[in-house]
C-alpha cells in the first residue's frame, strides 16, 4: 500500500468515527449479538467507504474463526497497537464489551483536546490570513492610481510606501507563488529528514515545549493524553510495562516515548514506577508522587483516574489562558499591520499637497 493511499485512508476516519465503532461494537456485544454478526451490521451502516470496508474484512476474519485482535492487528492503517493490545486483553479476561467501551471513551478523549487546541488556534491564524489579505489588496485597489501618477512624475516615494508596493506586487505575481511552493517542498524535505531521525526529532520537539505561553500547553496535551491511555490500559488489566509503552506512543510526543524508555528499564530492573517516573525528568512531580502513593495504598488505578481528569481540567485552563493572551497580541499584530498600511499610503499623498 502507497503511503499516499495510507495517509488518504486513515483521513477519511476520524476519532469520532472510530469511537462510534467501538462504543456501537460494545453496545451489539454486550447484548448478546455474534461478534461477526454486529461487524456485518456496522458495515452496512458505515457512511464512509474505508471503515464500511474495514469492518467487512474484520467480519470475515471473525467469522473464519480468526480472534477480533488478530483481524485488527491487519488493518494497522486505522487501528494502532494499543487498540490491539487492549481488546486482545479483552478477549482473554473476558471483558470484551468493557475494554471496547473504554476504547471508545478513550478516542472521544482524545477527541476534545483536538477540538480544543484546533478552536485555540483558529482565531489567530484567522486574523494573520485577514491582515495578509489587506495588504494585499488594499493599495493596488485604492491607491494604486495615486502611486501610478507619483512614479510617472519622478517623484521618490517614501520606505514604507516602497516596502508596501513591493510586497503587494510579490502576492499578487503568480511567479512569487511558485517560489513559494519550491521553497515550501524544499523545507517540508528538511523537516522530513530531521524528524526521521530519532535524536533530532527529540531535540525539536523539546524546543517547541521550551517556548512561552505555547511550550506548557503542548506539555500539557501530551501528560493528559499519558494519563488517560495509562489509566485506562491499567483498569483492563494490561502489565504495567505494556502501559508505559502504548500510553507513550499513543501521546505521539517523541520526547515523552523517549523519557519512558528509562523509566522502563527501572521498572524492569525492579525500581517502583513512581520513583523511576521521578528519575525520568520528563513527569512533574505532583504525577510521580500521586503514582507513588497509588503504588503504595494498592490503589494505582483510581489515582490514575484521578491524574487524568485533573490534567483534563489543566490542560482546559491552559488552552482558555493561551487564547485569551493570544487575542492581544493578535490585536497588536493587527493594529501594526493596519498602521503601516496606513502610513505607507498616506505618506504620498502628503507629498503630493506638498508639491502644491
Amino acid at each position: 500500500m502507497s503511503v499516499f493511499k495510507h495517509w488518504r485512508m486513515r483521513r477519511s476516519v476520524n476519532r469520532s468515527d472510530l469511537s462510534l465503532f467501538f462504543r456501537s461494537l460494545a453496545a451489539m456485544f454486550g447484548s448478546g449479538v455474534p461478534l461477526d454478526r454486529a461487524l456485518s451490521m456496522l458495515a452496512e451502516q458505515q457512511p464512509g467507504p474505508y471503515l464500511a470496508r474495514a469492518c467487512a474484512d474484520l467480519a470475515d476474519k471473525v467469522n473464519s474463526g480468526r480472534y477480533l485482535s488478530n483481524a485488527m492487528s491487519q488493518q494497522a492503517w486505522l487501528f494502532s497497537q494499543m487498540h490491539v493490545r487492549l481488546v486482545a486483553v479483552g478477549e482473554k479476561t473476558g471483558q470484551m464489551a468493557s475494554a471496547l467501551t473504554q476504547l471508545a471513551d478513550l478516542e472521544e478523549r482524545q477527541l476534545q483536546i483536538e477540538m480544543k487546541v484546533r478552536g485555540s488556534l483558529t482565531v489567530p491564524l484567522l486574523v494573520c490570513g485577514f491582515c495578509l489579505i489587506m495588504v494585499a489588496v488594499a493599495p493596488p485597489l485604492l491607491f494604486r492610481p495615486l502611486l501610478t501618477m507619483l512614479a510617472e512624475n519622478g517623484a521618490e516615494m517614501p520606505l514604507p510606501t516602497r516596502i508596501l508596493v513591493v510586497f503587494s506586487d510579490a502576492i499578487r505575481n503568480p511567479l512569487s507563488y511558485v517560489l513559494a511552493v519550491v521553497l515550501g517542498a524544499l523545507f517540508l524535505l528538511w523537516a522530513q529528514t530531521q524528524w526521521n531521525h530519532p535524536m533530532r526529532r527529540v531535540t525539536w520537539v523539546r524546543r517547541f515545549q521550551a517556548l512561552p505561553v505555547v511550550g506548557p500547553i503542548l506539555r500539557l496535551v501530551s501528560l493528559t493524553r499519558f494519563a488517560q491511555t495509562f489509566y485506562i490500559l491499567n483498569h483492563v488489566g494490561v502489565p504495567i510495562l505494556q502501559c508505559l509503552d502504548f500510553a507513550s506512543q499513543a501521546t505521539a510526543d517523541p520526547s515523552l516515548v523517549e523519557d519512558v524508555k528509562g523509566v522502563m528499564e527501572r521498572v524492569r530492573e525492579g525500581e517502583l514506577l513512581g520513583s523511576s517516573l521521578e528519575q525520568s525528568g520528563g513527569f512533574p512531580g505532583a504525577f510521580c508522587q500521586s503514582v507513588g502513593a497509588g503504588e503504595e495504598s494498592g490503589k494505582l488505578g483510581d489515582m490514575l483516574a484521578s491524574m487524568a481528569r485533573m490534567y483534563q481540567v489543566d490542560l482546559e485552563h491552559g488552552l482558555e489562558v493561551m487564547t485569551k493572551s493570544l487575542e492581544p497580541l493578535m490585536l497588536g499584530f493587527v493594529g501594526g499591520v493596519v498602521a503601516f498600511t496606513v502610513v505607507a499610503t498616506m505618506l504620498p499623498m502628503l507629498k503630493v499637497m506638498d508639491t502644491l
